[in-house]
């Protein structure tokens, strides 16, 4: 068996955290985008048993439509540059770094919208609680929103670094070079 010197240069790559993460990403965004057809069907489904001349409502729930159509849209974007990073295609590096940094600005308008809700509704659960005008159950049901709340503030602290790390390796010489131009 003859080895020649081209063999001996080239490394096999070892495991790429990166490419768990594309994975991670593809997945979320296909159980993402089922979540926003089938909201969209919902929506839908309302409409049409909407009485004529209700236009305001209409106008609304048009609106939410449109929010998951972009939806849609982004979660099928984010799917093809994942399974592009995935398949190491050369396009789709690019692509995912860009989309990675999207969704890090998103991620982070969303958690300060977040934080403001929970600030707004601590304030308000304070004063509700302090004039004894909260029954047992409603004190329940705000339990459960603070924490449903911070919950999505939490796993958008967590996201932010990820999506920033997972850019950030994509522009690396080294992982450039573990992907394929598209043949012609």
């Amino acid at each position: 068996m003859l080895i020649s010197r081209t063999n001996l240069d080239r490394r096999k790559p070892g495991f790429a955290w990166w490419r768990m993460f594309a994975w991670v990403m593809l997945l979320l965004a296909a159980f993402g985008g089922v979540q926003y057809i089938h909201h969209a069907q919902q929506i839908w489904g309302v409409l049409q048993t909407l009485p004529a001349g209700d236009d305001q409502s209409a106008s609304a729930l048009h609106g939410m439509l449109a929010w998951d159509i972009g939806y849609l849209v982004v979660a099928f974007v984010v799917i093809v540059a994942s399974a592009g990073c995935i398949l190491r295609q050369a396009w789709a590096r690019p692509v995912l770094r860009v989309v990675a940094l999207g969704l890090c600005v998103w991620s982070a308008y969303r958690g300060v919208l977040l934080w403001q809700q929970w600030s707004v509704f601590e304030a308000a659960n304070t004063v509700l609680l302090a004039g004894g005008q909260s029954t047992p159950a409603q004190a329940a049901q705000m339990g459960e929103l603070k924490r449903v709340l911070l919950a999505g503030i939490g796993l958008r602290v967590l996201a932010i670094p990820l999506l920033l790390w997972l850019a950030w390796q994509l522009g690396h010489p080294a992982v450039r070079l573990q992907f394929r131009a598209r043949r012609a």
